[in-house]
């Protein structure tokens, strides 16, 4: 692999070239060529696929470099090695022409898979860091990549997701990204004007209304904030295992504890504490106790519910089946004396 540099006032830049295959060595070449040599033998055979990635770094900035994922290249399987290879997601055997390469963890996948992988990805709004499907790789695949393995309506929303994600704010009637950074938004696909800090229609009074608060109260079970960076999302069925496009934390919907903390013993019947005591910290005791207590009270409400139900049923019971007796036989009567006066009057 080989590497230029070029220099700038103010940055470096690294671009990494096409792997080309170093010759044999021969008694003519010098000793810093034969150094050279084993490092580019040694080389994974998918660096042979074509790479242009450049890197670009302060000139004089002593920091350490923060460890960023590698950008992944899914690149046809016949560029790299022309034999039938197994499909890491599948593992289903393919022709070549049929396959395509990872340039990070060196897997295999075939085209349909990893279109089906990239077109869920979109479906479910995860698109601000699409990873490899390979087993354990952490590269993120970048739009070019990506392009070419969806259809042009996938890539559409893609896009749209991605600008969504980007600028963190969307018009609430049609959903399309906004740029406006005030409270007072004017959306340019659909013309409306809403306020930026609740969603409705732009008002000169504060959000904290009465008319705010019933609203939220009214789309409290389809639309709640992300607890980490307290972006507004909204769901759409399914379970509670939320993760937020926007930073990527996973939480629950009911309690919103990081879902690495979350038991469901304690959360399904109670998530409606969760707005009152998230200032004392998912696991604090005074919210345990709290939640017990709550759990004690509500079963027993439930026993006396049945208690009572018990004994109020008996009586009920036998007080409609004794009406029911009674209009059955005054019924019965009227149709006797009906049928006695058409006999009658058949006979006169």
């Amino acid at each position: 692999m080989a590497f230029t540099t070029m220099t700038a006032p103010d940055q470096h830049v690294l671009s990494l070239l096409p792997y080309e295959p170093v010759k044999a060595s021969s008694p003519d070449e010098s000793p810093e060529q034969d150094t050279v040599e084993p490092l580019k033998k040694a080389a994974p055979p998918l660096v042979m696929a074509t790479m242009n990635v450049v890197l670009i770094t302060p000139e004089l900035s002593t920091a350490p470099p923060k460890p960023m994922p590698a950008l992944n290249a899914l690149v046809p399987s016949a560029d790299i090695n022309s034999q039938p290879r197994e499909c890491a997601i599948c593992f289903e055997k393919s022709q070549a022409k049929n396959l395509c390469g990872s340039t990070t963890c060196g897997s295999f996948f075939c085209n349909g898979c990893v279109q089906m992988y990239l077109q869920i990805k979109i479906q479910d709004g995860q698109v601000r860091r699409i990873r490899c499907p390979g087993l354990g790789c952490t590269a993120i695949l970048s739009s070019h990549h990506i392009h070419g393995h969806v259809t042009t309506d996938h890539f559409q929303r893609y896009l749209e997701l991605k600008e969504k994600v980007r600028s963190g704010r969307v018009c609430p009637p049609c959903g399309q990204p906004v740029t406006s950074t005030g409270r007072k938004i004017h959306c340019q696909a659909c013309t409306a004007t809403t306020c930026g800090d609740c969603g409705e229609p732009y008002h000169l009074f504060g959000c904290k209304d009465v008319s705010y608060k019933t609203w939220r109260q009214q789309t409290e079970h389809d639309v709640r904030s992300c607890p980490n960076c307290h972006v507004d999302i909204e769901k759409h069925g399914g379970c509670t295992h939320m993760v937020c496009t926007h930073c990527e934390f996973e939480f629950c919907w009911l309690c919103r504890v990081s879902w690495d903390r979350h038991t469901d013993a304690m959360c399904k019947p109670l998530a409606f504490l969760e707005s009152e005591s998230t200032s004392l910290g998912p696991n604090a005791p005074i919210r345990a106790v709290t939640k017990s207590i709550v759990v004690v009270a509500a079963t027993g409400v439930a026993a006396v519910s049945v208690g009572i139900a018990a004994a109020i049923a008996p009586p009920v019971l036998l007080y409609n089946g004794v009406k029911s007796l009674l209009h059955r036989r005054k019924q019965a009567k009227a149709i006797k004396k009906l049928e006695s006066l058409r006999k009658l009057q058949a006979a006169a």
